[in-house]
């Protein structure tokens, strides 16, 4: 393995899934960690995180878990040092405040830096994914087959890859209600990246890629009809609180890594860094998962609308270019594209029957 490749590859995904969807226990495993004497022998280590959102929120509990859940596998060596939201680094720029060890663990969303993963681009293809953790495992098995869509960072970033997961798809989140493809002609709309930007524009509205903070900004002044983003956008950045529509389509599914400081990571013992891989897929799709049932809990069923056969089935056909392009990029970076399309839509529709 070279210094330039997630360190998750060290451990094969394949027993990582089984172990993750096979029963087994890793919250109960990693919370019954205890120190030994050599582990209370090592030295005390500085961690410094940013929190996503705000206190109360998913995000939140879910980064304070986390670190509860890092100090318990360290022994108690683990000293957390939590900053607030965009204190120490914007959103966008969350994996060079990593690296560079302004903080020790970060969490990066692929979209807000457009080119540098197209391997994941390929998750955000409308229509592709119906599911995040189906989207998550056939990830997974994909970086397996195919090396190269896992090789994420370079050398120079400085950072481990601790996991990797497919989000929620997106769905529209508005001012005023949108029940036909025909509606978003001439609508102004954020979106959480640039492959929804793409299908928006298809569709005839304007659009632009902001993150969650800028969204909100955005609608409550009125300078956008709504956002292009998943639930848990909604819930941790209280979009909610400036939307009133909600339009389910399920589109480009964004990314995202959790990741540490590569110096940091070496001053970790073999024993604390396999029970942090083992740990990350249970502690995210527990948040995950109830992230859009925490959003959903307090929208009134008629505001939240769907969109007729018809459209659905004419969105597709109108998406199928972006696939296409696609396979061109991959290609271009001297990946398989076509081979690794065909292989995840087959995983993804075998997986989902299953």
């Amino acid at each position: 393995m070279t210094s330039d490749q997630p360190i998750v590859q060290s451990a094969s995904r394949s027993s990582l899934n089984r172990r993750a969807f096979g029963g087994l226990s890793l919250l109960a495993l990693a919370g019954t960690t205890v120190a030994t004497g050599a582990q209370a022998a090592l030295p005390e280590i500085e961690l410094k995180m940013q929190f996503a959102s705000a206190d109360g929120t998913p995000w939140n509990d879910m980064d304070r878990r986390f670190a509860a859940q890092l100090k318990a596998i360290m022994g108690g060596r683990a000293r957390l040092s939590f900053f607030p939201p965009n204190s120490v680094t914007p959103f966008k720029d969350w994996l060079r405040a990593t690296g560079s060890g302004l903080l020790d663990i970060g969490f990066v969303w692929h979209p807000a830096l457009p080119g540098k993963f197209p391997q994941l681009d390929l998750f955000g293809l409308p229509g592709l994914s119906k599911n995040q953790t189906v989207a998550s495992v056939v990830y997974w098995r994909l970086r397996e087959m195919f090396p190269e869509m896992g090789k994420l960072f370079s050398a120079s970033d400085n950072v481990v890859d601790l996991a990797t997961f497919v989000a929620m798809g997106s769905h529209l989140h508005t001012r005023t209600p949108i029940r036909t493809l025909a509606d978003l002609k001439g609508k102004v709309l954020a979106a959480q990246d640039s492959a929804g930007v793409r299908v928006m524009e298809t569709l005839g509205a304007s659009a632009s890629v902001m993150v969650g903070p800028d969204a909100y900004l955005a609608l409550q002044r009125g300078a956008v009809d709504g956002v292009l983003c998943a639930w848990g956008w909604v819930n941790n950045f209280k979009l909610n609180e400036v939307t009133t529509y909600h339009t389910l389509v399920n589109l480009n599914p964004g990314t995202y890594s959790t990741v540490m400081n590569r110096d940091t990571h070496k001053k970790l013992t073999e024993q604390e860094k396999q029970h942090l891989a083992d740990l990350l897929p249970v502690y995210f799709f527990n948040n995950t998962t109830d992230a859009a049932a925490a959003a959903m809990a307090a929208i009134p069923p008629a505001n939240i609308l769907t969109l007729s056969a018809e459209d659905h089935a004419a969105l597709a056909g109108r998406m199928r270019p972006l696939w296409d392009q696609w396979v061109q990029t991959a290609n271009a970076k001297g990946l398989p594209g076509q081979k690794i399309l065909d292989e995840a839509a087959r995983l993804l529709k075998l997986y989902d029957l299953n």
